[in-house]
């Protein structure tokens, strides 16, 4: 039977225990079915001898344990029990969460951004029991007071924020893979002029494009417009000499042909070996971001055989939908290198950050909460 409180001490104690359920159901069984679920945490350090987490009930004074049940009752008495802190405890790993029409808005917010459901989900879940762990419980009631919408968000990107990491920095000798279109020869024109000749550093271009008509013109053209010294190789022998004869302060930036997926297995065999090989190069996976995430990753898993240290994405004009991006850097656990959001040489060409990607995914969580708060 429901206790009205109002004009009455409340009677506060604590329980120790292994388990939060176990907390729970010593201070049923000790205060009876109207003790209140006042807070729970985990046991401080002067106290973790008596249990891992601390369950604190309160129960109104002049309110009292009911008698204990004998005979036929006591297993029905005991099995609602049960029920009851299952309950709570379900409560309590999942409180209220805001939404519309039923649906988690932080995990329809992150499917609209691009992210598969699968991660989605897991995030909303993660996040919600950050926000969760932030939000006080409120006295006298029995479930966890609702999450603010700026505790929802701030939850949203430190989750999405650890899932992923940036380096946007390129090594000595850096080669860019990828499928056909994805953006590669002006990319490495990019990064030859913001990161080599920008900055005073020598610059040598090399390309192993020798499959798509005119390519190498197009990096010879480009090599004069920048006045550096370019050389095509057709084989990874040749390309090996071309790299050694560098010198050893140039920034050595190596073109590959696009290959398909039925183009990568019939002639990337040589290139994949020799790129993965060497340890000294630094290997760029090139992906557009305006790519669906499955097939973002069916695209990613076929380059796999390069060995792939960083991701770098490009088109990002051509969406404002950034989840197959954070999906990736996050499955494969690695780094997003550089962005690119145009032609523009070098203007279109970004360092990859945290803020870019986590923010795009969670920009109308805020407004969305407000409105079904």
């Amino acid at each position: 039977m429901p206790v009205n409180i109002a004009n009455q001490k409340l009677f506060v104690k604590s329980y120790f225990a292994s388990s939060v359920g176990e907390g729970m159901a010593q201070a049923r069984t000790d205060l009876g079915p109207d003790a209140l679920l006042l807070n729970t945490r985990e046991s401080p350090p002067e106290a973790r001898h008596l249990g891992d987490y601390e369950v604190v009930f309160g129960v109104a004074s002049g309110v009292r344990k009911p008698p204990p049940t004998t005979g036929g009752d006591a297993v029905e008495d005991l099995r609602q029990r049960i029920e009851k802190v299952r309950e709570l405890v379900t409560r309590m790993a999942k409180p209220s969460w805001p939404s519309a029409n039923g649906t988690d808005l932080l995990e329809e917010s992150l499917v609209n951004a691009g992210v598969d459901l699968e991660m989605a989900r897991e995030i909303s879940e993660s996040a919600r029991q950050r926000a969760s762990a932030r939000t006080p419980l409120q006295m006298g009631r029995r479930r966890l007071a609702e999450p603010d919408p700026d505790t929802v968000f701030s939850a949203a990107l430190e989750e999405i924020s650890n899932r992923f990491e940036v380096a946007p920095k390129l090594e000595r000798i850096s080669t860019l893979v990828g499928p056909p279109g994805a953006g590669k020869t002006t990319t490495i024109v990019k990064l030859a002029v913001a990161h080599g000749l920008a900055v005073g550093r020598p610059v040598h271009l090399l390309s192993t494009d020798h499959y798509r008509i005119a390519a190498v013109e197009q990096m010879r053209t480009y090599a004069a417009i920048l006045g550096v010294p370019f050389q095509s190789c057709e084989t990874t022998v040749a390309l090996a000499h071309a790299i050694n004869a560098a010198p050893d302060n140039a920034l050595v930036l190596v073109d590959t042909p696009g290959y398909s997926r039925a183009a990568l297995e019939e002639s990337g065999g040589d290139l994949a070996a020799f790129l993965s090989g060497r340890q000294d190069i630094d290997t760029h996976l090139v992906l557009t971001a305006s790519t669906r995430p499955r097939d973002q990753r069916r695209i990613a898993d076929s380059f796999q055989i390069f060995r792939p240290s960083k991701l770098l994405f490009t088109r990002l004009d051509e969406t404002d939908a950034y989840g197959s991006m954070f999906c990736e850097a996050a499955r494969r656990k690695l780094p997003l290198s550089f962005v690119a959001a145009g032609q523009l040489i070098p203007e279109d060409l970004a360092a990859a950050t945290k803020q870019l990607i986590t923010e795009s995914l969670v920009r109308e969580l805020p407004k969305a909460i407000r409105a079904v708060a």
